[in-house]
């Protein structure tokens, strides 16, 4: 461990002294948003209300009529979110609101979950925290497989924070999204790149999942400082992707000190091909935009409304295609994983360039 640390120290080192040059100060007043520090208290509050994983037998499990459920082997009651519910859902194999409409009553629907899950063999990982509101019960995020093993958030950043906490300074976040399935990080550097009309400043998005619905990523990140749209650009390959198993503190902190060893040459990269797409002239931006967006993750109205945008901007280029469609990720669309798809797709196809 103190080598890797000392390898860590020494390639920081030379992240954060190289390529450094002074910025105007009202454009460090304009990205003045969040420090790593101040996420990673965030962090660290949020994983303080998770509880301990509970690994349950599937036929343990009761529900009770008024749909909150219970297990022999652990005296919480636990309130089911939408998420758990759709992974009961699953278990059982049933379209839930389908299958118990509002028709049903709660002893109805309660007997026939239960006659289900004490015919379905094996265990499962219950995922839960506090209730936010302080009531009695516990909010299950997640029921899962009991081998699953999350790299959480908390873990992930306190790894971040120990070996590679100078470099982060220099970075602020721009967005933060939490929801019942993922989350997702996204830090620019404080010094743009590229084109002095555009404001482009380059950084990571990193992705995760405690509850087994991504696995854990980072990208290159670049934030247009000018209408406040963001990118996820893919260079090659990914700087991180990791699914969910198990890994110790030093090989966690080993793939991220390599993974963020590589932004600076990858941001002089990302520089020169934003460059080069607003040379690259697309015949038919509404079509490309619809070829980009070929996603069952991306709504069909979204692909629409990133056409009328790309046909409106008036930049027959790659770079206003990739506008228009990160345009409407960020205003239009409000789901962080629908805008993540969708500048991940831009991404893609700004550097087929």
């Amino acid at each position: 461990m103190r080598v890797l640390a000392l390898f860590a120290i020494g390639m920081i080192v030379h992240l954060h002294v190289a390529g450094t040059r002074v910025v105007p100060t009202m454009e460090r007043i304009m990205l003045n948003d969040r420090t790593f520090e101040e996420v990673l208290a965030d962090v660290e509050r949020r994983a303080e209300q998770n509880l301990a994983d509970r690994v349950v037998a599937v036929a343990d499990i009761q529900m009770a009529p008024d749909g909150t459920l219970t297990a022999e082997s652990t005296p919480l009651t636990y309130a089911l979110n939408s998420h758990g519910t759709r992974q009961l859902a699953t278990l059982l194999g049933v379209r839930w609101s389908a299958w118990f409409n509002p028709s049903i009553s709660g002893p109805e629907r309660a007997d026939e979950v239960n006659r289900r899950l004490s015919r379905t063999p094996g265990k499962l990982k219950l995922r839960a925290t506090r209730d936010p509101d302080g009531g009695p019960r516990a909010i299950l995020r997640a029921l899962l497989s009991a081998s699953f093993t999350p790299l959480d958030d908390v873990r992930v950043f306190r790894a971040m924070a120990t070996l590679i906490g100078p470099f982060l300074s220099d970075f602020r976040f721009v967005r933060v999204d939490i929801t019942e399935t993922t989350s997702h990080y996204s830090a620019v550097h404080i010094d743009p790149r590229g084109d002095a009309r555009d404001g482009l400043h380059p950084g990571w998005h990193l992705r995760n999942s405690e509850v087994g619905a991504s696995a854990l990523s980072l990208d290159d990140f670049w934030w247009r400082l000018v209408c406040a749209n963001g990118l996820t650009l893919e260079l090659d390959k990914r700087l991180l992707y990791r699914t969910h198993r198990p890994a110790d503190d030093g090989l966690l902190s080993a793939m991220l000190v390599v993974a963020m060893s590589k932004l600076r040459d990858r941001w002089d990269q990302g520089a020169k091909l934003f460059l080069r797409a607003r040379e690259d002239r697309v015949p038919h931006p509404d079509a490309a935009v619809e070829s980009v967006l070929d996603s069952p993750e991306v709504p069909r109205r979204l692909v629409e409304e990133a056409q009328r945008a790309a046909l409106a901007s008036g930049d027959p280029t790659r770079f206003g295609v990739v506008q228009a469609i990160t345009l409407v990720a960020h205003t239009t669309n409000t789901d962080p994983d629908v805008r993540f798809a969708m500048e991940r797709r831009a991404g893609q196809y700004l550097a087929a360039a």
